[in-house]
């Protein structure tokens, strides 16, 4: 029994990174989940978009920056995603196009505070908005 409590512990402090068999590839999962409001408010409604972000990195060391600087690149895509509007949340080519400016924000960020962008690739694990 105290076997299994220490491991969900240990389990609890281990940072969101995900290796790849066979190769350097990690996946830092930004941790909690994305639900923010998005657009202006016009109608009285607030909108949402509700998503999970997933970061590809090559190796241990980029897995350790980006858990590092996790607050700092959450603060950002909060601040992305907020800005959006219908277009680009309802449609699938602009959500494309959101995924490589979020990367491309990402990287140029790690870039700026660490030297080198460290981050191969973003990914939306889901994406829900409403209107």
């Amino acid at each position: 029994m105290l076997r299994n409590i220490t491991l969900i512990i240990i389990m609890a402090m281990t940072p969101p990174a995900f290796a790849v068999e066979g190769t350097g590839t990690q996946y830092v999962h930004l941790q909690p989940a994305f639900v923010l409001n998005y657009g202006t408010n016009t109608k009285g409604r607030m909108k949402y978009i509700r998503t999970d972000i997933a970061l590809r990195v090559m190796n241990a060391e980029a897995a350790g920056k980006v858990n590092h600087h996790q607050a700092y690149i959450r603060n950002q895509m909060v601040l992305l995603l907020s800005q959006q509007d219908d277009r680009t949340v309802n449609d699938a080519q602009g959500r494309e196009r959101l995924r490589q400016v979020a990367l491309e924000e990402v990287r140029a960020l790690l870039t700026e505070l660490e030297g080198k962008p460290y981050v191969e690739d973003l990914y939306f694990q889901n994406f829900v908005a409403q209107n």
